[in-house]
């Protein structure tokens, strides 16, 4: 078993999710703490987008097509998408009920049981262990809707260090903290769902992924024998891939079938170089 393939990763984040909301929600009925059920509210959002990605995992490989012909790839920027709206809406749910309790004297209500503490440790911990495992898959695989979902486990983390030091403030008599400290971590989890909405708007406007991939192709081309310079080099993210479209110069007065070897070596080459190149298109342009 493959521990840092994107379906093993996502399925281990599924049940992990699926345990923390049944422990938060069960100590937040039974340790008499709103924060607690909260948060376990939170972890389920965590869950269902857990799901999505899972299920959209199948999609976006699939090969291209006539109506698609650089594949399914951006389904995953899509649900990537989608997870930051359920990011921002899990952060504006907490910042909500953090300001209705304020003006509504809530936090005087009750106390929290001891043990709730511990839980929300557990989940702090189980979290951000889960964030840092889900987010070196998605880097390794370049993929999105991974990396999306971490940050979702990371908001969750987050979540539950406010419901942490909202349950020992409320225990030591300063009740107010309690929804003071969720309107704090809100703000996070808001910043958070920004930055993913952002990186994700980019790959969809084909924003160049960064200017030290496009030297790396650029002097790669170059190293090509044949190849007198290269030009107009355009490369196109889609999803977790990326589609390079190059030009290069070539001597006049070699033949067709040397000037399409040299094309076909500068194609091998770029794809060999990074597995997260899937294609790549080379205009020939002769010259003596």
């Amino acid at each position: 078993m493959n521990f840092f393939s994107d379906k093993i990763s996502t399925l281990i984040s599924f049940l992990v999710n699926l345990f923390l909301v049944i422990i938060k929600f069960l100590s937040g009925i039974f340790g008499k703490s709103q924060t607690m059920i909260a948060d376990a509210i939170h972890s389920l959002s965590d869950g269902i987008a857990t799901i999505i990605v899972y299920i959209s995992l199948n999609f976006s490989k699939k090969p291209a097509d006539k109506n698609h012909p650089y594949g399914h790839g951006n389904i995953e920027v899509i649900v990537a998408i989608f997870v930051s709206f359920l990011i921002f809406l899990t952060g504006f749910f907490l910042g909500y009920s953090a300001i209705h309790s304020i003006i509504h004297k809530h936090y005087y209500d009750t106390i929290p049981e001891k043990f709730t503490i511990y839980i929300a440790i557990l989940s702090i911990i189980v979290k951000e262990l889960l964030y840092r495992y889900t987010y070196f898959v998605g880097k390794k695989l370049n993929s999105p809707m991974i990396i999306a979902n971490a940050y979702d486990h990371r908001s969750d983390a987050l979540s539950s260090v406010g419901a942490l030091l909202a349950i020992i403030f409320a225990r030591v008599a300063v009740p107010i903290m309690d929804p003071l400290g969720s309107i704090i971590i809100s703000l996070f989890i808001l910043k958070m769902g920004f930055e993913i909405l952002k990186d994700n708007i980019f790959i969809i406007m084909d924003t160049v992924p960064s200017d030290k991939l496009q030297i790396e192709v650029n002097n790669l081309i170059n190293t090509v024998k044949g190849v007198k310079s290269s030009y107009s080099t355009r490369i196109h993210p889609v999803g977790r891939h990326y589609f390079i479209e190059t030009e290069i110069v070539v001597d006049k007065e070699i033949t067709v079938e040397q000037a399409h070897n040299i094309a076909e070596e500068v194609k091998t080459l770029l794809k060999n170089s990074n597995n997260l190149i899937k294609d790549v298109i080379v205009h020939i342009e002769p010259k003596v």
